[in-house]
This record gives structure tokens, sequence and C-alpha cells, in this order.
């Protein structure tokens, strides 16, 4: 199972680069995942996913497969992402 979110930003390359960075440290705290920069996309691992989340100019872009244990939660875990992305993008 796949896991995809993309929404739209006004944010600058440094304010969404640090708000990638927040998001991927909550992740990692949260869901115990390991995160990498390659190029300009940020690469997630986990024992039960893997996956990226790339921010542009004007769109932030999660992708996240999902192996078969956590794809039980998939719905919670998207809704969770889904929710703080939302939060974080507003607030910043």
């Amino acid at each position: 199972m796949t896991i995809f979110i993309e929404r739209r930003h006004d944010k600058d390359h440094d304010d969404i680069t640090n708000l990638t960075e927040k998001i991927a440290g909550e992740l990692e705290q949260e869901y115990g995942l390991t995160w990498s920069w390659k190029d300009n996309k940020m690469h997630i691992n986990h024992a039960s996913a893997s996956g990226f989340l790339h921010a542009q100019e004007g769109k932030i872009t999660i992708e996240l497969q999902l192996g078969f244990a956590a794809s039980l939660f998939a719905n919670s875990i998207e809704t969770h992402i889904s929710e703080r992305l939302d939060k974080l993008l507003l607030a910043s």
C-alpha cells in the first residue's frame, strides 16, 4: 500500500527545508524511521516502510510505500501525517 500526500505552499526554500526536517524528525520519534537527504529529496526508511519527502518550490510531496505490518495502520498513519503537515504549513 502506498500513502501519497501532496500540499501546495508559498514558503521560501529555507523555510520549506526546515519544515521538511521538522516533519521528518517527528516521524523519526513517533515511528522510529530514519531519513537522509539525496539531491533535493529526503529519503525515508523503516523496517515496514520506505519512501520520500520532496519539498520543492510551491509543493511538498510525501510518498510512503508500506509493508504488510504498516499497511494495517495505513489510514491512521496517513491521517496523522496529513493533519500534522497541514498544521505546520499553516503555522510557519
